[in-house]
């Protein structure tokens, strides 16, 4: 459990089938729509992921409204998957908000929001994920920095360097090599150009969608994926285990996060295998080799990194 004195600047909701309150169908696709979600307090920022079941010649799209007071936004389109193409949308944005690649970034702090998946052919959802940011965000590094006591490390089973990879992408592959490296460690092992392919945002044309890589990584026999939003590192005791990896969203600047292969970064994603002596393990596949992947960074450091710069973002891949 997290301190009783920490109150959370994220929010994370899990939607299975149960929460669909309304159901359409046109032209021979079907319209589910949630119930709407009341969200204690506002949040500023909305991200949602899926897992769904995609056979050939069908299609899923998830789109997002939310609410200003009493009044509802359109829906904004986050992203469209089929069995070989995933793609996100031209740039949405309204007085409400703007849709940035995967992330509904709202202008006006919302209150409530709703989600519709639009299903073709045999298509079926099996459970949404909802990831939100209070309004406003205010970080605490002394809440945000506390550990487990007990030091924990599972450590990935094959490294894998991304800049050691032969490919001219090899610099924007972080979220595939890092996904690759943790399907790895839960008994799922892809080799990495299968990942690339399976996450690729075919309109924004990036590897690090996280709608695609957490839709991609729920199409695997027995794994289930997600994102989810974490205020403080202890909330890692949670959901770090032998059957579930916990990959960390970071971003920091020169001389921030001493120790990094990186001397700077907006956004960059690695696996967390665990804590000791104040230090979080993890795989980095920044790393200029294998053999170099596997780091620790100290938690404040990286508590900053990963908690502020990025609010907490992760990917939670586990086993069923």
């Amino acid at each position: 459990m997290v301190s009783k004195d920490f109150s959370p600047c994220v929010l994370n909701f899990i939607h299975s089938p149960s929460d669909i309150e309304g159901e359409t169908i046109l032209d021979g696709v079907r319209t589910l729509t949630s119930r709407v979600v009341e969200v204690p307090g506002k949040f500023s920022s909305l991200f949602l992921s899926i897992q769904a079941q995609i056979p050939e010649d069908s299609y899923v799209l998830l789109e997002a409204q939310v609410r200003v007071r009493e009044k509802w936004s359109p829906f904004f389109k986050l992203g469209m998957l089929s069995a070989h193409l995933q793609t996100s949308f031209p740039p949405q944005q309204n007085d409400f908000g703007r849709v940035n690649t995967d992330e509904l970034q709202l202008a006006v702090p919302a209150n409530a929001y709703r989600y519709q998946v639009h299903l073709s052919g045999k298509a079926t959802v099996e459970q949404v994920a909802a990831c939100l940011v209070k309004d406003p965000f205010v970080y605490n590094e002394k809440f945000a920095c506390r550990l487990p006591r007990k030091s924990v490390c599972y450590p990935v089973d094959n490294p894998i360097s991304q800049m050691a990879q032969k490919t001219k992408e090899k610099r924007r592959i972080c979220s595939p090599t890092a996904l690759c490296m943790a399907l790895g460690r839960l008994g799922i092992e892809l080799p990495l150009p299968e990942v690339m392919a399976g996450v690729h945002d075919g309109f924004a044309d990036v590897y690090g969608n996280w709608l695609f890589n957490m839709a991609y990584a729920g199409t695997q026999p027995g794994i289930t994926a997600y994102t989810h939003r974490f205020s403080s590192l202890e909330e890692l005791k949670e959901f770090l285990t032998p059957q579930t990896c916990v990959l960390a969203s970071i971003a920091f600047e020169e001389n921030e996060l001493p120790g990094a292969p990186l001397a700077r970064t907006p956004g960059h994603l690695v696996v967390i295998e665990g804590w000791k002596n104040n230090q979080i393990l993890v795989a980095d596949p920044a790393a200029p080799t294998a053999d170099t992947v596997r780091r620790s960074y100290g938690k404040t450091e990286f508590a900053a990194a990963w908690l502020k710069r990025k609010q907490g973002m992760s990917y939670i891949v586990r086993k069923k």
